[in-house]
This record gives structure tokens, sequence and C-alpha cells, in this order.
């Protein structure tokens, strides 16, 4: 059985997930306040990653990146396939459970 599977990448935007709660205090209260018109709420955030699972016109499209439910090209940096090469190394030492995998990763 084939699995029909794409991989996109999403960018929800600035959120006011109530991250920062155990620091809220005036100075991060007054932050969130002078930037609330840049915040987006949980659910304009989410709409991105549910119009790219859910549209039928994205049934076949991979490998792209949307914001705000638009497709959009990703930054100069995230293009960058030496940059891509040190986070795919990076991930791997994160998730790996063999502590000799882990060393060679760091030693290579």
């Amino acid at each position: 059985m084939e699995a029909n599977v794409t991989v996109n990448c999403v960018h929800p935007g600035i959120v006011r997930t109530r991250l920062t709660r155990e620091r809220e205090g005036l100075i991060t209260d007054l932050v969130f306040f002078l930037a609330s018109k840049l915040l987006k709420t949980i659910p304009q955030a989410a709409a991105t990653t549910c119009y790219v699972a859910t549209n039928p016109s994205l049934t076949n499209v991979s490998g792209k990146y949307f914001v705000d439910c638009n497709e959009t090209a990703p930054s100069k940096r995230a293009s960058n396939l030496k940059e891509a090469a040190r986070l795919w190394s990076a991930s791997e030492i994160m998730v790996s459970t063999d502590p000799k995998s882990v060393l060679a990763l760091i030693s290579a």
C-alpha cells in the first residue's frame, strides 16, 4: 500500500499563546500591549496550518512554504543547503538515544 503524503512548511506568525505567563508583569504586559496589533490569536495562527492540511487544491503540493494561507518563498538562509545540513545534524543529535552515535555526529 502506498502512502499519499505531502510535506509543507507553515509559519503561524507571532501568536499570543501565554507561554510567557510565568514571566508576566509590568514589562511583559507592556510589550505585549504595544505589540498587540501584530499578534495573532490562536485560531488566526492555526488558519494556515488548517488551510494547507485540508484544501483540496493542495492535494499534491509538497515542499512549499506558506504564510497567511499563501505560498511564499522562504528566506535565503532557509534555502541554504549548508544550513540545512547543519540543522539535520543538530536534529539527529537532539533525537538520538544512542550515546555512541551522538559522539560520532559531534566529532564528524
